[in-house]
């Protein structure tokens, strides 16, 4: 089995550190205080998530719920991923029709069906509007209590900060009211906009003020790092220079995905021994792979727009864009246009600011531009 994992969480022999962090993670949930995580996308706060989960559940006396809003657009979205993520935990299908009969729903009811490949059973909750979806979540929140009785739940909500951009106007304030009735529920609100998280848990005026404590997830040390990825090649029998593993960290920005896809590729190629050519050459195979994806990004912005990522890329992280030097070494139109350019970008996730200095997104596509 290759030991640099793509896809969810496989086990603690093959995640990489962040004691520090499951540790506090752990102690706000045994002290019952509510966390918002925030870190930039693919840097591995939902794998800490399922670490932490995954201690949780050694102990049995806990309950742990976890689901990813990202891609709902409206309060019915919010709603089918939280009750269904109610109803798919460890019981069995008899168990979960007899909860929801019991003490589930009790005036709207979800609807079953089965997944056309897995057979699986599959919850979906009907909102014909905004009173009936208010009603239905106060009834999950209902159940939830309910359940919290037996033991504590604790519950963590992906991208959280998805509910920012629901039409309808009441969804924090919904929320809040709901979670705040809860006393033996523990909640993690995880996301990758922390300008937006930092607004909903700051602002004075907004519903879940100072109702978190905070943790920003930032790169797994390079001395951490460095000793795990060459025991994980030594797995193998695969034999991999010191050299190379800064190499593999300087290329990937130590952004966790982009370490282990990267080192995935590298363990998968068939060679015993990794060296700083080796890793050259599969990161440009990597590049020219993605190059008919990241060409097509071109069609998606405008011409002063892909002028400006491309200068970022080369700049590998720049705070003073609006300079007439950078303007003028990259070619670039004009101030006001950056600045329009800039936000842009931020606005379409394709680049992030962090501290005072702003980055292309994507590791990967970075490099790609930096050879335009």
């Amino acid at each position: 089995m290759n030991p640099f994992i793509l896809k969810d969480y496989a086990g603690p022999g093959y995640f990489c550190n962040r004691d520090n962090e499951t540790k506090r993670l752990i102690n706000a949930i045994a002290n019952q205080r509510n966390l918002t995580l925030s870190s930039i996308r693919k840097m591995g706060k939902t794998g800490l998530i399922h670490h932490v989960f995954h201690q949780l559940g050694n102990s049995k006396e806990i309950d742990t719920i976890y689901f990813d809003i990202y891609y709902t657009e409206s309060l019915s979205g919010f709603i089918n991923k939280f009750g269904s993520s109610l109803l798919a935990e460890k019981e069995s299908f008899s168990e979960k029709i007899k909860r929801m009969i019991n003490s589930f729903i009790r005036s709207i009811r979800p609807t079953i069906s089965f997944d056309s490949l897995t057979g699986s059973p599959t919850f979906s909750f009907n909102t014909e509007n905004e009173a009936t979806g208010i009603r239905t979540m106060e009834e999950i929140f209902g159940f939830l209590q309910e359940r919290s009785l037996e033991k504590p739940v604790v519950i963590a909500i992906d991208e959280f900060q998805q509910i920012a951009n629901y039409p309808e106007n009441n969804v924090e304030a919904l929320l809040r009211t709901n979670t705040q009735k809860l006393q033996n529920v523990t909640f993690i609100y995880s996301g990758s906009d922390k300008q937006l998280l930092t607004s909903m848990f700051t602002d004075a005026k907004r519903p879940f003020y100072q109702s978190t404590e905070f943790m920003h997830l930032e790169e797994i040390p390079e001395d951490e790092y460095s000793p795990f990825i060459k025991a994980k090649f030594n797995t193998g029998s695969i034999s991999i220079e010191d050299e190379a593993i800064e190499n593999i960290l300087k290329l990937t920005r130590r952004h966790t995905y982009y370490v282990q896809f990267l080192c995935n590729k590298l363990y998968g190629s068939g060679k015993e021994e990794i060296d700083t050519e080796t890793v050259k050459q599969i990161y440009s195979d990597i590049l020219k792979e993605n190059e008919v994806y990241y060409s097509e990004y071109r069609d998606l912005i405008t011409k002063p727009q892909w002028n400006l990522l491309i200068a970022l890329a080369k700049e590998e992280g720049i705070s003073k864009v609006t300079t007439s030097a950078f303007i003028k070494n990259h070619d670039l139109n004009n101030t006001s246009t950056v600045r329009r350019g800039i936000q842009s970008l931020m606005d379409k996730k394709m680049i992030y600011k962090r501290d005072t200095k702003y980055f292309v997104y994507d590791v990967f596509f970075a490099k790609w531009l930096e050879r335009l």
